[in-house]
């Protein structure tokens, strides 16, 4: 048995070509016992893959290749919760420092992190595999590291790493380091090769015809059975038997992580449930003029029992302090969605319907059975978001909170249009290509030609086929303009 422990997803944003689903699935059916989700610098298709492990029953390891600031990469693993908190700090440092989709990541930041990580060192931008000799950061890197680093024998069948491989093992023999067999796998079937070759073109902004070098020379980047695997590296089963004994000492699993709301600094002994059930009644006072309508009270009384059984409470008072601060500075906020049907809710002053009057269902907006958070979406003047924004970095502190990401993707028009440019296709009509994706497979040549494009169709064919397969590719990041992360610990 093997496990194949580097893997980039389509979230190492134009370079790998398959999802973080397709290449767990795949590693299931092929009857692999793990896989490694490594993308480059960074987390973001872990939780999609963790879904995709978790109901195909497979163990997932979590890492990230990390690109250092000397244009050579390395690939870290977390071993458990330990190590993935120190990832995740690293990757944190390396993008704080780079400008907006880059990081610079030192060898001392990776050595300061290196506590339950394991560390995978090889492929074609490795130290160990370079002419040039580096035993000083090796020697250092051996010491942070210890028995937790292995050096990465990796093939593609190309003649180039001959001579790789056998820098990297006499480095490997020098340092008394282990050796794992590998390969940097790209996508989940060798169909994907055409669509990597054509996101690599538009990562760098040239054509196929000019790619050159930038292209990979074959498609051995893809998952492949046990009995090939073995075949590929016949001459070293020990290489092998390695790549199983690094997935069992990777224990982390998403499932250990716990998210906690901010905790309120109150005076006086008061706990935060005994705060909130105060601002709760003060404000229910307010709202029904001093004289709190019996089931009104027992509404509440149930809301804040669950809200308090649920461990809630926290994200209650954050909302409640939210919406108190746009009240004073004159903000226009207002609380919408289920959360009018919350009694806590309107007596906050986060929401104006009242609920109990109005008949409304509690249930809808938080129950014990459905088991998942309340969902309170306050509506902010646009002309002063940016006040509330800086509030809220203000009072809870840059290190425990920040902007939510939002995952830029191709859609239609974005897709004809980059892989058009990719193929060296002149793309003048992009509405008709568009409509032309929800058709593909069904046109012949003849319908094609009453679209008006009755040249070159196979190669119309092949940029209408390669749209459809990066339709719902991550492009970038960028900031959502209200989605915030806070937490009681820091962020990262």
């Amino acid at each position: 048995m093997y496990v194949p422990l580097w893997c980039k997803t389509h979230f190492s944003f134009l370079e790998g070509a398959s999802s973080p689903a397709e290449l767990v699935e795949t590693a299931s059916d092929l009857g692999l016992p793990a896989v490694a989700i490594t993308d480059r610098d960074g987390f973001y298709g872990v939780v999609e893959a963790h879904v995709a492990a978790r109901d195909c029953g497979i163990k997932l390891i979590i890492g990230s290749q990390i690109t250092v600031d000397d244009g050579s990469v390395i690939t870290l693993l977390a071993q458990n919760k330990k190590g993935y908190t120190n990832l995740c700090r690293l990757l944190t440092i390396g993008h704080r420092r780079a400008p907006k989709g880059e990081s610079y990541i030192g060898w001392d930041d990776i050595c300061d992190h290196s506590e339950s990580v394991i560390a995978l060192w090889g492929g074609d931008r490795s130290l160990l595999t370079s002419e040039t000799e580096s035993n000083s950061i090796i020697s250092t890197v051996c010491d942070a590291f210890r028995d937790r680093l292995y050096t990465l024998a990796a093939r593609h069948n190309r003649s180039a790493e001959v001579r790789q491989e056998a820098r990297l093992r006499a480095r490997s023999a020098r340092f008394a380091l282990k050796i794992a067999a590998g390969a940097e796998v790209l996508y989940h079937t060798k169909e994907r090769r055409d669509l990597q070759d054509v996101i690599t073109c538009i990562h760098h902004g040239v054509t196929l015809s000019d790619a050159g070098r930038h292209l990979k020379p074959n498609d051995h980047h893809a998952l492949i059975p046990e009995k090939t695997f073995r075949k590929l590296f016949a001459d070293d089963p020990e290489a092998i038997a390695n790549t199983v004994e690094i997935a069992e000492r990777c224990d982390f699993s998403m499932n250990e992580l716990r998210y906690r709301y901010p905790s309120s600094q109150l005076e006086n002994g008061v706990t935060e449930s005994e705060w909130l059930r105060q601002l709760t009644f003060e404000g229910a006072k307010k709202r029904y003029d001093g004289d709190i309508p019996k089931d009104v009270v027992d509404q509440l009384n149930k809301e804040l029992s669950l809200v308090d059984e649920l461990e809630y409470t926290g994200y209650f008072l954050t909302m409640q302090e939210i919406v108190e601060f746009c009240r004073k500075e004159g903000i226009l906020c207002q609380g919408r969605g289920s959360a009018a049907n919350s009694a806590v809710c309107y007596c906050l002053w986060i929401t104006a319907v009242d609920p109990v009057r109005m008949g409304l269902l509690f249930e809808r907006f938080l129950s014990r059975e459905r088991a998942e958070p309340p969902d309170i979406d306050l509506d902010i003047t646009h002309e002063r978001r940016e006040e509330v924004i800086q509030h809220v970095y203000e009072k809870y502190g840059r290190d425990r909170s920040a902007m939510v990401a939002n995952v830029v993707r191709y859609r239609g028009r974005s897709s004809v249009r980059e892989v058009g440019k990719a193929l060296g296709i002149k793309i003048t009509t992009i509405d008709r290509w568009t409509k032309l994706l929800s058709h593909y497979g069904s046109m012949d040549d003849d319908a094609l030609k009453e679209e008006g494009l009755d040249l070159e169709i196979p190669v119309h064919r092949h940029l209408v086929r390669l749209s459809k397969e990066i339709y719902g590719f991550p492009r970038h990041l960028s900031i959502h303009p209200g989605g915030f992360i806070l937490g009681h610990e820091p962020v990262h």
